[in-house]
């Protein structure tokens, strides 16, 4: 009986503890949760791309736009007076151009142009770094180095067979450009009676025989003052070379009618083509003119600025292959930034009106050699040009 009445309450207490259970189940109520996804617009900038580019050098301009854009704030490898007018603005930048790339000296030189944007880069070991160009996409201005920039033009005399820093500097012509479109030329006529580098006074084409190529530079800025930035020198067989081959021949405006049987030059008045050894026929013509030199070193002068609208018309793109092929035919103080950047700039010059000159003198003799002195009023055409441009 007892026992029965054990198993009952066992029974009774398991059924009232799966109810309690049931009912603490049941009563639990879970309140639903509502999941709101918040709808986000991802923009993803495209990679940079440029054609003919090694993969160092589009990682350069890439992160000049990320930097430009305030996408990055590691700044690039630029000149500090380009990244001195960048105020980091979320805005679209060029994403596709096409590179041109050269060797010079060694060193990697290469033009970039990204849909109106112009890049000037030059290699560094396995690096690149910007030297200048031109940003309008950015409202940048245009940076080729530090202005003004005055370089010296020289052809020697030397002959295929001769050398050319062992020549006479025959042909002397200083080129300025101010950075905002303007310049000059100056020639030197090559009998000039100065004051050469080593003492005495000789004509100023003797400073590169006698003392080389510094000799001749030192000659250069104390004769005029001018804190000149190097020189490009070549010779006869290099001049015909560079005018011919390397640019492809220039179209010349040719001012009156030559004949110089001692040059071969024979032209008739007005525009016309001239390959290499036609456009040295040209510019050695003299004996014809009353003047002689003054006129020649004039002629000369329209050859180098004919030469630079040839340059003009290739575009920038051309500059690094120019520079690459025509490097065996001249010599240059000028590293591959240097020259890079200064024919960028000629170029962005206004070439139509560029004032082409000859310092003034007169003819005389100094012993039993026809010299040439220069006048008193080359000093005011030398602080003329100390800007980088004539007529300012």
């Amino acid at each position: 009986m007892f026992r029965r009445l054990s198993l009952l309450l066992l029974v009774a207490a398991l059924v009232a503890a799966c109810e309690q259970e049931v009912v603490e189940t049941t009563t639990t109520s879970t309140l639903p949760t509502t999941t709101t996804t918040v709808g986000t617009t991802t923009t993803t900038i495209p990679p940079v791309t440029i054609e003919n580019a090694p993969p160092e050098l589009v990682t350069v301009i890439e992160a000049f736009y990320d930097y430009a854009s305030g996408a990055a704030s590691e700044p690039p490898s630029a000149p500090e007076q380009v990244l001195a007018g960048i105020t980091p603005t979320p805005t679209e930048t060029p994403r596709a151009g096409v590179a041109s790339v050269g060797l010079f000296k060694g060193q990697g030189v290469a033009t970039v142009e990204m849909e109106g944007d112009l890049f000037l880069a030059v290699s560094e070991g396995p690096g690149w770094r910007i030297v200048g160009g031109n940003w309008p996409n950015l409202s940048l201005p245009a940076y080729y180095g530090p202005t003004p920039r005055l370089v010296a033009v020289v052809g020697s005399d030397a002959r295929p067979w001769e050398e050319v820093v062992t020549s006479r500097a025959d042909s002397i012509h200083i080129i300025g450009l101010d950075g905002a479109g303007g310049g000059g030329i100056v020639g030197v006529p090559r009998d000039s009676f100065v004051p050469v580098a080593g003492g005495g006074s000789r004509k100023i084409n003797a400073s590169l025989a006698d003392h080389g190529p510094e000799g001749m530079m030192q000659t250069f800025r104390d004769l005029t003052g001018l804190p000149l930035e190097g020189y490009v020198l070549t010779g006869f067989l290099g001049f015909q070379e560079l005018l011919g081959n390397v640019l492809g021949g220039i179209d010349l405006v040719v001012p009156y009618a030559v004949s110089d049987a001692a040059s071969g030059a024979d032209f008739e008045p007005g525009a016309q083509y001239v390959n290499g050894p036609e456009a040295l026929a040209f510019a050695r013509a003299r004996k014809v003119f009353a003047d002689g030199d003054f006129t020649r070193s004039a002629n000369q002068g329209l050859i180098l600025i004919d030469a630079a609208k040839n340059l003009r018309t290739k575009g920038y793109g051309a500059i690094p292959r120019l520079m690459e092929l025509g490097e065996p035919w001249m010599m240059t103080d000028l590293g591959p930034e240097q020259l890079l950047t200064f024919a960028a700039l000629i170029i962005g010059s206004d070439l139509d009106t560029m004032p082409n000159m000859v310092a003034p003198g007169s003819s005389g003799w100094a012993g039993s050699a026809s010299v040439v002195y220069l006048s008193d009023s080359v000093n005011a055409l030398w602080a003329d040009l100390a800007d980088g441009r004539l007529g300012s």
